[in-house]
């Protein structure tokens, strides 16, 4: 069977439970946009993971929520529904703790990389199965992401302890890359971006080199904003590329990203979407900043209480101390089946 996914920690993590449980000869990896719009065929020896549905597939798991009116009105092999990560829902369809439990932590963390539900000290010093969740994702901008893939699958699938994992040759690249490259994003943000209101905007498009690195960075630099935006220019200038997420230091936005990024053809799930922007896409950008921005004050207020870590992987990364002292200054005092 081929098994059709998403390049990203929840998409490895489904990769390897579900070829643990079928019998998978081949991985097409590809993105949600290419899905929703038709332009991969799909056919009943597919399994499709972690991206929407298309009609035919042999089974389907996702979580993201905003898929939902594309869900079939007849039953279906998978499963569908709200939770933390595909991963999950792939785990507990193949009975979870009691075939699989060797791999509840991976499930278990790629459930907190996949909802942001990190702290302070997983964006400034990430460890494990977090650390290695940055070195997958497309947007800290590290590349050649399939192959990297194929090869940390296998090394997960023969359950290899993720600190051997950290330390294969070809991880142990890409870590390094990731963590030398903060500080040139580190800049770049702050270079590039603006407020309004509740929101961060930051626009990279007139950069030749995008900065890659850790993409919730932002949320330690700019404590005040509840969400941000990222735009690029896809490198063939056929769309502009546009990601969104809740800041996981202030979590209080309100804007459900994944019907957002879905009027414009986009998707995601409430804390994060992404769309790819053609035609006017300036005037589009516009009106996903108004209904992102709610104008309000922020009160820095309950950052006072949180611990800060101090960041180990640079001596010039300063970003815990700057934000310890931005709150100094304005905060007040005081069960598992396999197919036939």
């Amino acid at each position: 069977m081929r098994l059709v996914t998403r390049c990203d920690l929840d998409g490895l993590a489904c990769a390897v439970l579900i070829g643990l449980n079928e019998e998978v000869d081949e991985i097409l990896l590809t993105h949600p946009q290419e899905i929703a719009d038709g332009r991969v065929d799909i056919g009943p020896r597919d399994i499709i993971a972690n991206l929407p549905f298309r009609p035919g597939c042999a089974l389907w798991f996702d979580h993201h929520m905003h898929t939902a009116a594309a869900a079939p009105a007849e039953p279906h092999d998978g499963v569908f529904g709200r939770a933390p990560s595909a991963a999950r829902l792939v785990f507990e369809y193949y009975g979870g703790l009691t075939t699989m439990g060797e791999f509840e932590e991976l499930v278990h963390e790629t459930d907190r990389f996949d909802s942001a539900s990190l702290s302070l000290d997983d964006i400034l010093d990430p460890q494990d199965y977090i650390l290695l969740g940055f070195t997958l994702d497309a947007r800290s901008g590290l590349g050649r992401t399939a192959e990297y893939f194929m090869t940390v699958r296998e090394l997960l699938t023969e359950r290899t302890a993720i600190a051997q994992v950290l330390d294969h040759p070809e991880v142990e690249e890409r870590c390094r890359r990731l963590a030398a490259e903060d500080t040139e994003l580190h800049t770049a943000l702050i270079a590039h971006s603006h407020v309004e209101g509740n929101a961060l905007i930051t626009d990279f498009r007139d950069m030749k080199r995008v900065p890659v690195g850790n993409r919730f960075l932002v949320f330690a630099l700019f404590p005040q904003i509840n969400v941000a935006m990222r735009i690029k220019q896809d490198l063939g200038h056929a769309y502009v590329m546009v990601t969104l997420g809740h800041s996981i230091v202030n979590p209080s936005c309100d804007v459900n990203l994944g019907e957002l990024a879905a009027r414009y053809g986009g998707g995601g799930h409430r804390g994060a979407a992404s769309i790819q922007l053609t035609g006017d896409a300036d005037a589009q950008l516009r009106r996903i900043v108004a209904a992102l921005s709610e104008r309000q004050p922020f009160d820095l207020s309950a950052l006072a209480a949180l611990p800060l870590p101090a960041a180990s992987r640079d001596p010039d990364y300063e970003t815990a101390d700057a934000l310890r002292r931005l709150v100094a200054t304005e905060a007040p005092p005081g069960e598992g089946r396999r197919r036939t």
